[in-house]
């Protein structure tokens, strides 16, 4: 029976929507990107897997951030971590803080002192660092090394997914400038990976707990809250604020949790990795006062790799015991080290570092404006928190009055965090809104001249601050320069930084970020001078703090306001109905309280000149102040000749030359030499996977192959002609491997793979048939007696009671009939060879045969199930017993007209009515039971019910080799 054409026109049209469905839910996935100095944690969020940490290849949730190269090969995490051990000047470590670095930068110089085998060189165009990589001609960034971690981590993310993912949230220390954060972006650029944001560390953690406790949360007052981070670099700590506040939307206004970072204190050099140091140095003295040889340790930089290793083991344990052995075997000159270590020798190793604990925590406190009383936690983030020493300096310092908070994951929760950001950003979820607002760590400003009067007189430089210390951001500034009607420039820099020391000032590098020269305002300006009724407002540059902390200039403009002779009949009805909805959406709150832009002072008052405070706004950018927006706003009916008078803004734009002034990254050619340097590397390590799969195939097919053959199954299946050839063939490749194979290319290993399998093909085959002849038979056997049973039960039955015609019985029987001598021959003709020959009953026919008869069987039993057997029912007329004057027999036909006499057969039927489902509600039941017949409908005849044997579903042509 064929299949009719709107059923395979219906069932394509919905495979071909669920596949776009599956196509678009299988791009969804996205990911964030914990990249710390020592650790790598990715998350991801997918269709199904809300916000898990994604494994690594060794099952781990948490990955080494280790690059290493080793006889052309690039490995990383803890495969890295082992080249670095034997050759450390092949393995880089702890490179994260480097970017953004110049060569002279404070940073270079101690990661120099910490890790001398380095061999670090100036970038002869950016003056940054490069690793010269031993005695090759190879150079690596820190921004390439960051990318080649990033791409992992996609790689972790994919596998984990199940799908492709390009969109990440990645997290990056609070101290990032702009420089630092920059060359994160342009790392992920050469990895090929889209950036929805950057999000410092604390901020995620942060997230992380909030959004798990929202109920906690009210709208009247804040809950603050600490987060203590340290890591394996520095300490960060901030304090934020947890609240609930309505949303702006006037339609449906709901309560949204906020979360806003107060303030923030850290140490760059407060981490496990200093404690490491010393603790590699302390064992390295203990070492050589020993005397077990006269070589120097410390001169011997695979022994110091081998002390660093042991000693941030040593670390760890020593934070859940108070005393541990240090033991490396072969440590130098093949002298073994054990060295019995206290917790105490280590805390007293670290005492100043110990010292320092609290300084962050009370310079977040200070810069948020609250006490210690206020905070409802201090939580514990961070693998340095483990330390006994750092929880109890905190508890005794900062003198809290709640035990410290040690909820969280301190290893997961700026990755589960930037993960929900990831999710909140991208398209394809949809997630509770939680806002976040972080805070300026370093301020900043705009320095410029004022326009020279009096060219006797030097140009009176003026600071105008932008981003104050903790402004909340991403926001938008504008600043006006009223007074410059000639080309100008201006410089944008960090300003004041008193709450830094002197070190860390210079850790950020130069505090000019970028020279702005602003060319053609007197063409601007010239446009609209001598015209009546306009007004200039002056040069506006716009700058935004987006939400990865960097600072953009969007544009500057020249503002000018014109009063023209607005025609009221010639308005449009369009635009009169925008107006109309505009002003329904904007109250009068939002008329005045628009941001105040940064205005160049008048030139009489000295003290505004010094600084102008600046209001902070996250609204959209076109903004003036609010003398100005409610001019552009108010009407003026002051007479009947100026009712008609209305203000309009022009904006003309200033042509800008951007000069930058901190670090930045590779440009142009650098940048698609590093992109090229990434992809060949990722070519190489794909060609270097897919070889050793060959290899492992073919290994594996040859010892499978000599096992098999010892079976009786299979070595029945092939004659002796055959096995020796397989187990030549086998000898041969194997010999092929041990002389020159294991370096052949992936192609080659495949060609003798298919080599193999050729001759190895026909006896598993063979194999398979035999295997699994019998059962398919039976499955034959099964559907040929239950087809037969249901075709005698219809031959005793007649055509009046079945739904069938006789063609159909004909072909039934016809179609039985020749199966089953087609089997009886095809089994006699197979028993008769032996089994090292290709069969002649295949497990292929029997299935199609098989198949065939269950179709014919299918559309039969279909047919009968949904067959109604006609009623037979003969009216009986009721006798009355007895008459009355008033009651007269009457005629048949007289009973027929009369409503009042019902017959017992009518009577039966109404009954009927009343207690059995409609005709229709019984069709329904046999649509959803297709083989159940309705036993309360007399029929005559009775038919099986016999369900088709189903065929079992394998895959004919698999053979396994």
């Amino acid at each position: 029976m064929g299949i009719p054409f709107w059923k395979c026109v219906t069932a394509l049209t919905m495979f071909l929507v669920l596949s776009l469905h599956i196509a678009n839910v299988h791009g969804l996935a996205v990911m964030s990107i914990d990249i710390g100095s020592e650790w790598m944690k990715v998350a991801i969020v997918s269709p199904g897997v809300p916000m898990e940490i994604a494994l690594n290849k060794e099952s781990k949730r948490k990955t080494p951030t280790a690059v290493a190269f080793r006889n052309g090969e690039r490995t990383f995490g803890e495969d890295a971590l082992t080249v670095g051990v034997r050759f450390p000047s092949n393995c880089y470590i702890y490179f994260l803080d480097l970017l953004g670095k110049k060569i002279d930068n404070p940073i270079v110089d101690l990661y120099k002192k910490r890790f001398p085998y380095y061999n670090i060189i100036p970038d002869p165009k950016r003056n940054t660092v490069l690793f010269k990589h031993g005695e090759s001609d190879d150079y690596f960034s820190p921004e390439e090394l960051v990318a080649m971690m990033l791409e992992k981590a996609r790689e972790f993310a994919q596998d984990s997914a199940g799908q492709a993912i390009n969109e990440a949230v990645i997290s990056v220390p609070g101290y990032f400038g702009q420089a630092e954060r920059n060359a994160m972006l342009k790392a992920a650029e050469i990895a090929g990976i889209k950036v929805l944001q950057l999000i410092n560390s604390y901020t995620a953690a942060a997230l992380n707990y909030g959004i798990f406790r929202t109920k906690s949360f009210n709208e009247t007052s804040p809950m603050y809250m600490m987060f203590y981070d340290m890591g394996a670099y520095g300490t960060q700590v901030s304090v934020v604020s947890y609240q609930l506040i309505k949303s702006k939307d006037r339609i449906a206004p709901e309560l949204q949790p906020h979360l806003a970072v107060l303030g923030v204190g850290y140490e760059r050099n407060l981490g496990g990795l200093e404690m490491q140091l010393r603790l590699r140095d302390y064992l390295a003295s203990k070492f050589n006062n020993l005397k077990l040889t006269p070589n120097d340790v410390t001169k011997n930089t695979r022994s110091m790799a081998k002390l660093f290793k042991e000693a941030g083991r040593l670390k760890n344990v020593l934070s859940a015991n108070t005393e541990h052995f240090a033991q490396i075997e072969g440590l130098i000159d093949e002298k073994d080290m054990r060295i019995k270590v206290t917790r105490e020798e280590l805390e007293e190793l670290c005492k100043d570092l110990f010292d320092k604990v609290v300084i962050p925590a009370k310079r977040a406190l200070e810069a948020s404006g609250l006490t210690i009383e206020l905070i409802e936690q201090v939580m514990l983030s961070g693998a340095g928190t483990r330390v006994p020493r750092v929880q109890d300096r905190l508890v005794k310092d900062l003198k809290s009055n709640q035990p410290l908070g040690r909820s969280l994951n301190t290893d997961e929760a700026a990755a589960l965090g930037a993960a929900y950001k990831a999710a909140d950003l991208s398209n394809g979820f949809k997630v509770k809104a939680f806002i976040t607002k972080d805070a300026t760590l370093f301020p900043i400003q705009v320095t410029f001249d004022k326009e020279v009067i009096d060219e006797n007189k030097p140009a009176k430089q003026v600071k105008r601050i932008l981003f104050g210390h903790m402004n909340p951001y991403p926001q938008r500034k504008i600043i006006t320069f009223n007074k410059h009607q000639q080309d100008f420039d201006f410089t944008v820099g960090y300003a004041e930084l008193s709450h830094l020391d002197e070190n860390e000032i210079k850790c950020l590098g130069s505090l000019s970020l970028s020279h702005i020269k602003l060319n053609g305002v007197q063409d601007a300006y010239s446009k609209y001078q001598g015209q009546e009724g306009t007004d200039t407002k002056g040069i506006k540059a716009h700058f935004v703090m987006d939400d990865s902390g960097l600072l953009i200039l969007q544009n500057v403009e020249l503002l000018v306001e014109k009063t023209v002779t607005a025609d009221t009949e010639e308005e449009s009805t369009l635009s009169k109905i925008g107006n109309t909805i505009s002003n329904l959406f904007k109250g009068p709150e939002e008329v005045l309280k628009e941001e105040k832009p940064v205005h160049e002072a008048p030139e009489e008052d000295p003290i505004s000149q010094a600084f102008n405070n600046t209001t902070n706004s996250t609204e959209p950018f076109d903004h003036t102040n609010s003398t100005e927006q409610v001019k552009l706003n108010d009407t003026i009916p002051i007479s009947d000749s100026k009712k008609n008078l209305k203000v309009v803004t022009v904006k003309e734009t200033i042509d800008v030359n951007h000069e930058y002034l901190f670090v930045l990254p590779a440009q142009d050619d650098d940048l698609q030499s590093s992109i090229n340097k990434i992809t060949e590397l990722k070519e190489i390590d794909l060609a270097k996977s897919r070889k050793e799969t060959s290899l492992n195939n073919l290994e594996t097919a040859i010892i499978e192959t000599r096992e098999k053959l010892e079976q009786p199954d299979y070595s029945s299946s092939a004659t002796e002609i055959e096995t020796q050839s397989i187990l030549d063939k086998c000898s041969e490749i194997s010999n092929w491997l041990e002389d020159d194979g294991f370096g052949a290319e992936a192609e080659v290993l495949d060609s003798k793979f298919d080599d193999l399998k050729k001759i190895v093909l026909p006896v598993w085959e063979r194999t398979f048939e035999h295997a699994e002849r019998p059962s398919r038979l039976d499955a034959l056997n099964s559907a040929l007696n239950s087809s037969n049973s249901f075709l005698e039960k219809i031959k005793n039955s007649t055509l009046d009671d079945t739904p069938f015609t006789q063609v159909e019985i004909d072909t039934l029987d016809k179609l039985i009939s020749e199966i089953t001598n087609w089997k009886d021959k095809q089994v006699e003709e197979q028993e008769k060879l032996p089994k090292y020959v290709d069969p002649v009953l295949t497990v292929q026919t029997i299935a199609m045969k098989h198949s065939s008869i269950e179709r014919e069987m299918r559309y039969l039993m279909t047919k009968f199930t949904s067959w109604k057997p006609k009623k037979k029912e003969e009216p009986k007329v009721k006798t009355p017993t007895s008459q009355t004057d008033n009651e007269k027999a009457k005629t048949p036909e007289e009973e027929e007209n009369d409503p009042t006499v019902k017959t017992n057969a009518q009577d039966d039927v109404e009954k009927s009515t009343a207690h059995e489902p409609s005709s229709t509600i019984e069709d329904n039941a046999e649509t959803e039971s297709p083989l159940k017949t309705d036993r309360s409908k007399p029929t005559e005849t009775e038919l099986p019910i016999v369900e088709p044997t189903k065929t079992e579903e394998k895959d004919d042509s698999h053979t396994e080799l």
